[in-house]
C-alpha cells in the first residue's frame, strides 16, 4: 500500500490562510430566501468554498443553496467526504475574538474551527493532493459541503433529492478512530398552558433560555413579580447563588433575574454548565416569595442537573454505546403558555419509540403535551464492512496504531448515508477542542496529522483493486 498522506504538508500555509478565512465568516442560521435557505451568512461560506474549489480547477455544483460539491476523477462509482459550513450560535465567555480567526500557541481561535470548518479545508486540500500527485481515482472523489448540519441536517435531504448517494464516505466531525456506530437522537417539546391568576400577586411572569437543542444553554433570563417585601429577601437568596444575578424593581415591582451557566455540547451535556436549571433551582429556594410554577417545577424535579434521565425514569447504558443522554436545551415561558425544548440521545441498542412514550407519558401525568419536533435514526456500521476495511488501513498507515471502533452520542452526517458512511476524525484522543463552547479552536499540527489521515483515506477510497 502506498503512503502518501505526508504529501497534504506542503499546503500547510494555505490550508491555516483558508481556515482564518473561513472563520471569519459568520455562518449561522438565519432566515431563509429564495436560493438562500438558511440565511445569508451561511450562503457566504458555501459560496466561498465552492469558489476556493473553482480555483483549484475542480468542478464544482451548488444545489439550491442547501449544499454544494467539489468533485475530482471519472468512473461510475462514488467516494466522498461530507462537512459542513454552519456553526452553532458564538455565545460568550471567548478570550479571543469568535469570528477572528486568531492565532495562539499554535491554535486557531474561532467559531467553528474544529466544528467544522478547519476540516472542511482539510478535505478540499486533500482533494488537490490527490490531483496534483498525478493520481488517477478509479471512483470519482467529492467533497460534499453541508449548510444545517447544527439544525437538523434537512440540506442533506434536500441534496441527495438531486444527487447520489455515495458509495463509499466518511465526515471527519467528531473524532479517530473511527466510529461506526451513533447515538438515536430526538429533539423534543414539551408545552403546557399557564394562567396566573390577575397579575396583582408575586407570580413568575417570562422566562426565557438556551439558544439550540444541541447546545447546554449558558444564560436564561426570568421576570418576576414581586409582593411586598420580597425584594430584600429574595437579595439574600441569589447572594448565596452565585450564578444569579438580579436587576430591578421597576416602578411595577418587576424583577430580573439572570442566570449564568457555560455552554457545552448537548450530545454530553457535562460538558457544561446548565443556566436553566440554576435559574429553576433558584426559584424553588424562593417560593416563598414568588409561587412556583408548575411547569418550571417539574423540569427541575424530573431533570435538573442530570444528564442521563434518572428521574425520568430513562436511565438506560450500553457498555458498549453509552448512556442515554438528556440535555435540558431551551425555554420559553410568557403569560399564556411555557414550553422547553429538551434532546435525548439514546444508545443504538435501546428502543428509542419505547423510550419517548414512556417520556410521553411521564410528561402527560404533570399536565405537559409531548412532540418529537426531528428524529435522526440511529447509526451502525458493522466492522466487516470494506468502508471500515479501507479507512481502518488509512488510519493505521498513518499513525501505526490499530484503529479501533467508538460509539458517540453526537450526530453526524454519516446518518445520512444510508449505511455508507462513518465519522472518522477529525479529533484526536485527549484534546478538546471547545466545539460548541468559548474558545473554540483547532490545532495547527493537529489538523496537519487530520490532513495525513485525511489524504490517506481518499486514496484508499478511490481504489476498486483493494476491497
Amino acid at each position: 500500500m502506498k503512503l502518501i498522506g505526508p504529501n497534504i504538508r506542503r499546503y500547510e500555509r494555505d490550508i491555516v490562510e483558508q481556515i482564518q478565512a473561513l472563520v471569519r465568516i459568520r455562518s449561522v442560521a438565519g432566515e431563509g430566501r429564495p436560493g438562500q435557505p438558511y440565511g445569508e451568512e451561511i450562503d457566504r461560506a458555501l459560496h466561498y468554498m465552492l469558489r476556493l474549489g473553482a480555483e483549484m480547477g475542480f468542478r464544482t455544483a451548488n444545489v439550491d443553496g442547501y449544499a454544494g460539491h467539489v468533485e475530482y476523477g471519472s468512473g461510475e462509482e462514488l467516494a466522498a467526504v461530507l462537512v459542513h459550513l454552519d456553526t452553532v450560535p458564538e455565545g460568550t465567555g471567548w478570550s479571543y475574538p469568535p469570528l477572528g480567526g486568531d492565532i495562539h500557541d499554535g491554535r486557531i481561535y474561532g467559531r467553528g474551527a474544529s466544528d467544522n470548518k478547519g476540516p472542511a479545508v482539510v478535505a478540499l486540500f486533500a482533494l488537490k493532493a490527490i490531483r496534483d500527485l498525478g493520481l488517477e481515482p478509479q471512483r470519482r472523489l467529492r467533497i460534499i459541503f453541508g449548510t444545517n448540519e447544527e439544525n437538523g441536517m434537512t440540506d442533506l435531504d434536500r441534496y441527495f433529492a438531486r444527487e447520489e448517494v455515495p458509495d463509499y464516505a466518511f465526515t471527519p466531525d467528531a473524532g479517530y478512530p473511527i466510529i461506526n456506530a451513533e447515538k438515536g437522537y430526538y429533539v423534543i417539546r414539551l408545552s403546557a398552558e399557564r394562567a396566573i391568576g390577575s397579575g396583582i400577586g408575586p407570580s413568575l411572569l417570562r422566562m426565557d433560555g438556551g439558544t439550540a437543542p444541541n447546545v447546554v444553554p449558558e444564560r436564561c433570563t426570568a421576570l418576576l413579580q414581586l409582593g411586598d417585601g420580597a425584594l430584600e429577601r429574595l437579595t439574600v437568596v441569589a447572594n448565596e447563588h452565585p450564578r444569579i444575578q438580579v436587576s430591578g424593581p421597576d416602578r411595577s415591582s418587576r424583577l430580573v433575574l439572570t442566570a449564568a451557566g457555560r455552554s457545552g455540547h448537548g450530545s454530553y451535556p457535562p460538558s457544561g454548565v446548565n443556566a436553566i436549571a440554576h435559574m429553576a433551582e433558584f426559584l424553588h429556594a424562593v417560593v416563598a416569595d414568588v409561587p412556583e410554577d408548575r411547569f418550571v417545577s417539574f423540569l427541575r424535579n424530573a431533570i435538573g442537573f442530570e444528564a442521563f434521565g434518572e428521574s425520568l425514569g430513562i436511565s438506560y447504558s450500553d457498555p458498549v454505546h453509552g448512556r442515554l443522554t438528556v440535555n435540558l436545551a431551551q425555554i420559553r415561558l410568557d403569560e399564556e403558555s411555557a414550553e422547553a425544548i429538551l434532546n435525548v440521545r439514546i444508545p443504538v441498542t435501546e428502543d428509542g419509540e419505547r423510550i419517548i412514550e414512556r417520556l410521553r407519558h411521564t410528561a402527560a401525568e404533570a399536565g405537559i403535551a409531548l412532540e418529537v419536533t426531528d428524529h435522526l435514526l440511529p447509526l451502525y456500521v458493522a466492522p466487516d464492512q470494506p468502508l471500515i476495511r479501507k479507512l481502518s488501513r488509512a488510519y493505521e498507515a498513518v499513525t501505526g496504531e490499530r484503529a479501533e471502533l467508538l460509539s458517540i452520542g453526537g450526530g453526524t452526517y454519516a446518518r445520512k448515508l444510508r449505511g455508507r458512511g462513518v465519522a472518522f476524525g477529525a479529533g484526536f484522543r485527549g484534546t478538546d477542542t471547545r466545539a460548541h463552547q468559548p474558545d473554540e479552536f483547532v490545532g495547527i499540527e493537529d489538523m496537519m496529522r487530520h490532513g495525513e489521515i485525511c489524504l490517506q483515506a481518499l486514496y484508499e477510497l478511490s481504489r476498486t483493486d483493494e476491497e
